[in-house]
């Protein structure tokens, strides 16, 4: 049975979430960046919250990652996380309820940027402050922008996928999922491509060994944080006196009330760099897994260009690269029934959501007939995911590009899944394919 909800409030004041029954959809890719902050890693999984830690998981294989996503629904749709570290909401109408509600549900401080001088904008602001960066923003990543940058794009997806199409085999996430957003970002911030291997070690840093996860990381992430702010900070200011044709210039050419401080640059530069890169690498990784595990479904998609949208939907359902996504609450509200006091954190657990077999009638498998039906990877409400465009564009482009020259491929026998986990973000590690050798022509 679908259900939909609706606000109101008690007598006390406390806001509080009905719901009734009836149809109801699951949002469709409403900014927080496709990044959340990381898991909650104390979660337990299972009933009354007596299983294992979530940390302790394994979410390497597409079976154990379904099993956990499964038992976090079967705890509840709102359930207390174990020491008092605050609520995992794993019901789809909670999740609405919280992205459509930021007055109760703040995203201050859910990113930390440390000891750096910067906030991530917008994703760790909340309206009515958050609106300014979004009115900046949103128009430079619209879908007529996206359009007009396509060529580009695909050249460089193209020009990847050659270089290894020739030689029988590769590994989908080192040769492809990793370098490909890497590159896209560079390019449409106008920073040198050379430095994409750079770029990706501070990022990869601060995303697989944030202090929040395991305090011993630290140093490492403080380091990296520096160094990408180092390196950053000389192209902003470079860019203020003599701007480009490019993304960064764009924003620093704003005026008014737009204009931008350098740190609030910096700010976007890295929620870009940690929403928009390791989360792209995820999605890649996913699709092509699932499109060479699956022949059938794969000659489907090749066959037919207008099923490569709906099946990037169902990948991004199936397998959000950002699972979880967290909140502060900023006054007593209630969330399916469950009541929660302000100050407490509540944590999204998007990739339950996803798996709702309220809404979706194969809620565990990749169903190119559902695909309409919506999900929440990207986020919903006035913070949904400010490159979402860019990032469908990057994953239709690489669909595209990789079965032009490689339609037939399968997974090597030897093959064993790892997934760097607990981790902000979910992705694989390596994928090596085997293939028919082609010239590998651009």
């Amino acid at each position: 049975m679908r259900r939909t909800g609706r606000t109101g409030r008690t007598g006390s004041g406390t806001a509080r979430l009905v719901s009734d029954h009836g149809p109801q959809r699951a949002e469709r890719s409403a900014e927080g960046s496709p990044m959340g902050e990381a898991s909650d890693t104390d979660a337990t999984a299972g009933n009354g919250g007596g299983g294992s830690s979530l940390a302790d998981l394994s979410m390497a294989t597409a079976e154990e990652r379904t099993a956990i996503w499964s038992l976090m629904a079967s705890a509840g749709p709102v359930f207390p996380l174990p020491g008092g570290a605050g609520w995992m909401v794993t019901d789809p109408e909670g999740v609405q309820f919280i992205h459509r509600n930021p007055e109760l549900f703040s995203s201050v401080g859910v990113m930390d940027g440390g000891e750096l001088p910067i906030v991530y904008v917008p994703a760790s602001v909340d309206p009515p402050e958050q609106r300014r960066y979004r009115k900046l923003l949103d128009p430079l990543l619209a879908p007529r922008v996206i359009n007009a940058m396509e060529d580009e794009l695909r050249v460089q997806v193209r020009q990847l996928v050659s270089s290894f199409a020739g030689g029988g085999g590769c590994d989908a996430i080192a040769d492809l999922a990793i370098p490909y957003p890497t590159t896209v970002f560079l390019s449409v911030f106008g920073l040198p491509l050379d430095d994409r291997d750079l770029l990706r070690g501070w990022v990869e840093t601060l995303i697989e060994k944030s202090p929040q996860m395991r305090p011993e990381f630290a140093e490492e992430h403080r380091t990296a944080s520096w160094a990408l702010y180092d390196y950053l900070l000389p192209y902003v200011e470079a860019k203020r006196a003599n701007p480009g044709d490019d993304v960064l210039s764009r924003i620093l050419a704003a005026d008014g009330e737009l204009e931008m401080t350098t740190d609030e640059v910096l700010g976007i530069c890295f929620l870009f760099c940690i929403g928009g890169l390791d989360t792209v690498t995820g999605a890649i990784g996913f699709a092509l897994f699932y499109l060479a595990r699956n022949p059938e479904l794969r000659r489907q998609v090749v066959a037919d260009p207008s099923l490569i949208n709906p099946f990037i939907e169902e990948v991004l359902r199936l397998e959000p690269p950002a699972p979880i996504f967290p909140r502060v609450v900023t006054q007593d509200v209630e969330v399916c029934g469950v009541p929660i006091p302000a100050g407490d954190r509540v944590m999204m657990c998007i990739a339950a959501a996803n798996r709702s077999s309220s809404i979706y009638d194969t809620p565990d498998d990749i169903d190119l007939g559902q695909a309409d039906r919506g999900h929440v990877t990207f986020g919903g409400g006035v913070h949904r995911c400010v490159g979402a465009h860019l990032a469908r564009r990057e994953l239709r482009l690489v669909v595209e590009e990789f079965h032009r020259l490689i339609p037939d491929y399968e997974i090597a026998e030897d093959f064993e899944p790892e997934i760097m986990w607990p981790s902000g973000t979910l992705h694989l590690r390596s994928l090596p394919l085997v293939f028919p050798t082609s010239g590998g022509e651009a």
